[in-house]
């Protein structure tokens, strides 16, 4: 989990790269040193002798190695991110923090640099300064996740914003993570109630050095997702008995330093579901054995349901309901049992896309005294949703459990109620406009 200090020449990325790579105990890596000695020459004599395009090239190559560095401070170069491959690899494991100036005082801090050539030949430098600026100027503000103004300011107070701000930060960890809607939800919510937190997807293969950088970092919070919920919990310092009992976590709150579990998505599935029925007393009937199906198992029986647990492997059932002290676990053959239930719930990927035509229960097991809930949201009308609302069964879409879980961390992270309508309106939104993750535990 990397800090990218992004900027124009002058920002102070490399010194206020140094003064965090002291004070958060990390490598600084310095890009333009690195295209340097990949190219055996200085920065005016690579542009000289190549051009632009060359030294860009260099630059790409550089990016993509540096991007897979775990947990280090790295001052990239002023043009970096006019290419969107180089934010988008440097955006997989990294916050992007842009620092900010005027012409002035960035002209004021470089004097005159000859170690970097104007981009049109024949310009002065303030003319190539103020040019550049505002051609990156977009580019920065689309790439940074974090923005710090530099003006009348040292380096050391720009680099003690920094870190104060990395307290405001709150993630996803997982793989692949570049379809999730988490950062939609949350980020949605952050701005409706106007407090500066920020919400960044990082794509995560190596879960031990997620949790050093999220510790080490003083990042607030992060949701976790596949592949990561079983295997974070050994790293963690406190796991909710509920999240202990599930055996994984999704939500990982950082209380200066101590590191707490916890796992909201039973009880965000329980939220969805209690908007059209109370499950105490009644026969639910659930599919699965995953992840997602232990915390509605979990769930459910804590909130007094009957359960039945079923899966197309039938063994894996009956341990899960075994675990949970469920009345009844097995295998498909088991699913007329649906027609004298009260609750039937999907927890499988059966039906989501681009397998929309599917269903796990016959159709002729629906009644309409059942209330039906598929925790598939894409798409947002799965065939068992259509053919439970034409039976004259309740039903509860997928996307709920989404958004419910997705509130509980909010609350979990930053200690102030979520505005449940504001990040309801982006995730339907994003949902209705195509921007779908495609695995129903893809947070």
């Amino acid at each position: 989990m990397n800090i990218v200090l992004i900027g124009m020449r002058g920002s102070g990325k490399t010194t206020v790269g140094r003064i965090l790579a002291q004070k958060l105990g990390r490598d600084l890596v310095e890009m333009d040193e690195l295209i340097t000695q990949r190219a055996g020459l200085s920065i005016p004599e690579t542009v000289d002798k190549y051009g632009w395009a060359k030294f860009r090239e260099i630059e790409e190559e550089i990016t993509g190695e540096v991007s897979r560095m775990e947990n280090i401070i790295n001052a990239s170069g002023g043009g970096v991110i006019t290419e969107a491959r180089n934010t988008a690899r440097l955006k997989e494991n990294g916050a992007l923090v842009w620092l900010t100036a005027g012409v002035d005082t960035l002209l004021k801090r470089t004097g005159q640099d000859s170690q970097r050539p104007p981009l049109v030949s024949g310009r002065t430098q303030r003319g190539d300064l103020e040019m550049t600026l505002a051609e990156r100027k977009a580019l920065y503000q689309r790439a940074a996740d974090l923005m710090v103004d530099t003006e009348g300011k040292t380096p050391q107070e720009t680099a003690e914003m920094v870190i104060k701000l990395l307290s405001k930060i709150c993630c996803l960890i997982g793989d692949p993570v570049e379809h999730s809607l988490s950062p939609l939800i949350h980020n949605a919510g952050y701005k409706a109630l106007g407090i500066d937190y920020v919400y960044i997807p990082f794509r995560v293969k190596e879960v031990k050095k997620a949790i050093e950088g999220i510790r080490g970092l003083g990042i607030r919070g992060a949701s976790v997702t596949l592949p990561h919920k079983t295997s974070t919990l050994k790293y963690l310092d406190k796991i909710d008995p509920r999240a202990e009992a599930i055996g994984a976590v999704n939500t990982i709150v950082n209380d200066e330093g101590v590191l707490s579990g916890y796992n909201t998505d039973g009880e965000g599935a329980l939220k969805a579901l209690e908007e059209v029925t109370a499950p105490g007393g009644k026969k639910a009937v659930l599919i699965g054995s995953g992840g997602a199906a232990s915390a509605i198992a979990a769930a459910l029986k804590d909130s007094g349901a009957e359960l039945v647990i079923l899966n197309r492997t039938g063994d894996k059932a009956r341990e899960l309901a075994k675990k949970f002290n469920a009345e009844d676990g097995g295998g498909l053959e088991k699913l007329p049992l649906i027609t004298k239930a009260d609750i039937l719930i999907n927890a499988t990927s059966v039906g989501m896309s681009p397998k929309t035509g599917q269903s796990i229960v016959p159709e002729e097991l629906l009644h309409s005294r059942l209330t039906v809930f598929d925790i598939v949201y894409n798409p947002r009308e799965t065939r068992l949703i259509t053919q439970a609302k034409e039976k004259g069964c309740a039903v509860v879409y997928g996307y709920k459990m989404l958004l419910y879980q997705a509130a509980l961390q909010f609350e979990l992270f930053t200690g102030l109620k979520a505005p449940i309508a504001v990040m309801e309106s982006a995730l339907t939104q994003a949902l209705e406009g195509g921007e779908n993750a495609t695995h129903i535990d893809r947070r």
